[in-house]
């Protein structure tokens, strides 16, 4: 029996007389002894920075952008030794403002942000969940080299400091996460993300994903210089904090200091270590998403779909375990396939949505592979997107004809990236 991380249990496969089948993806790096020492040193021996002591106002209101559940638990346990550095150093709990960068993300219940942040938390300090489509909180702050203007948060604009906490992990068409996104799209005005996001289509939207927009890839990726051309406009004094976890939000890897500088180095880290190499692809591809939150709906639980695919031969079939307990995760993506997965071409020609760039990526997915998902979606909402619902029962006949050699195994590919020399 092989274990696969499904919503918050496990999914146990199992794959009778199959004894030499490759299996990847489910040793993380060991986490740091003492995360609270390991944050107090990157706070103190900046990248690229004056430590974050000798960056905080005398007066004016601090604010600290973290990121929501669906980025995984570490950003908790960090922002509460944060807030105790913060309160060594003489910060009054008053002065502190924190907010959930999740951009068009839905918004939370008050368990979620609880078990997110801390009792303890929510009950001291201010916290706010951002909404791009509240007209009245945003504040403009440039335009971009498009003309395309930049919209942000005027509460964040107007802080004596900002920190933005946030896990560096791969993103299918931003080339990372965390850094710069927890600015754009975390705290920007809807119209701000959505000029940001088409970045990621080619000219003829309807014909996949712009060149540079794919996971690892920050060089030539419109998207990632679009969203450091709108962040470096929000504030003149930010200090970041990234950090990488495993599957139980245990930090591997802290670093602070530039925006810039501090990200690129996170995203070097994460890249030597949750990089998969591969001599050549596969002819199947079994996979979870990771479980919660990484498969607490189809959109989040694509990107792993996604990054899993390059170990793919074209063609090949690929068994996906995610349990997408919300549904589908997103009404626009719901939308897009609205006249069935060939019509989603044309549909995104006609008008660019919040995620018709998950659409053309589902859209070319199921085009190139045959893929099968076990979740808790009903048959028909899943084939509606091209999937094919995987009844565990029929394993061994989708697998049929295939020598163990020719199938590989990802237990957690939202974290991992395979790759082919």
């Amino acid at each position: 029996m092989i274990s696969l991380p499904y919503d918050k249990k496990t999914f146990e496969l199992e794959l009778t007389g199959r004894t030499r089948i490759r299996i990847t993806g489910g040793e993380f790096p060991p986490p740091l002894p003492d995360a609270a020492s390991a944050l107090r040193f990157a706070l103190e021996n900046a990248t690229h920075s004056p430590p974050l002591k000798r960056l905080l106002p005398a007066e004016g209101r601090i604010s600290i952008l973290i990121s929501d559940i669906s980025r995984g638990g570490g950003t908790g346990i960090l922002l509460r030794h944060l807030l105790e550095y913060l309160r060594e150093s003489g910060v009054e709990p008053a002065r502190l403002g924190i907010f959930l960068a999740g951009g068009m993300h839905r918004g939370h219940s008050v368990d979620e942000l609880e078990s997110h942040l801390g009792k303890d938390v929510m009950s001291r300090f201010t916290v706010r969940e951002h909404d791009a489509t509240d007209a009245s909180s945003l504040e403009d702050a440039g335009s971009s080299s498009s003309g395309a203007g930049y919209r942000f948060n005027r509460k964040v604009m107007e802080s004596a400091l900002l920190i933005c906490l946030g896990s560096v992990s791969f993103h299918y068409f931003a080339g990372y996460g965390g850094g710069r996104k927890l600015i754009l799209p975390g705290v920007a005005a809807e119209s701000t993300i959505l000029d940001n996001h088409r970045l990621s289509l080619k000219a003829d939207p309807g014909s996949g994903l712009a060149d540079g927009c794919r996971p690892a890839a920050l060089e030539g990726n419109p998207v990632h210089d679009d969203m450091l051309a709108g962040a470096v406009l929000i504030n003149d004094n930010i200090f970041s904090i990234n950090f990488v976890q495993d599957d139980k939000g245990r930090a591997l890897f802290i670093n602070g200091g530039d925006l810039i500088d501090s990200h690129r180095e996170a995203c070097e880290h994460l890249k030597r270590s949750f990089c998969i190499p591969l001599e050549r692809r596969y002819r199947a591809v079994i996979m979870s998403a990771g479980g919660y939150p990484r498969d607490i709906n189809l959109l989040q639980s694509h990107k792993a779909v996604r990054y899993a695919s390059a170990a793919l031969e074209p063609g090949g079939t690929m068994l996906v375990a995610a349990a997408c307990s919300e549904g589908t995760g997103s009404e626009s993506y719901w939308n897009a396939f609205s006249r069935g997965r060939g019509g989603v071409p044309d549909i995104v020609r006609e008008k660019y949505t919040l995620n018709s760039q998950t659409a053309v990526s589902t859209y070319e997915l199921t085009g190139d592979f045959e893929i099968y998902v076990k979740t808790e979606m009903n048959d028909e909402d899943l084939t509606r997107f091209g999937f094919s619902p995987w009844r565990t029962g029929e394993t061994a006949l989708l697998l049929g004809g295939l020598r163990d050699e020719d199938i590989l195994i990802i237990k957690n590919a939202s974290c991992f990236l395979p790759y082919v020399n």
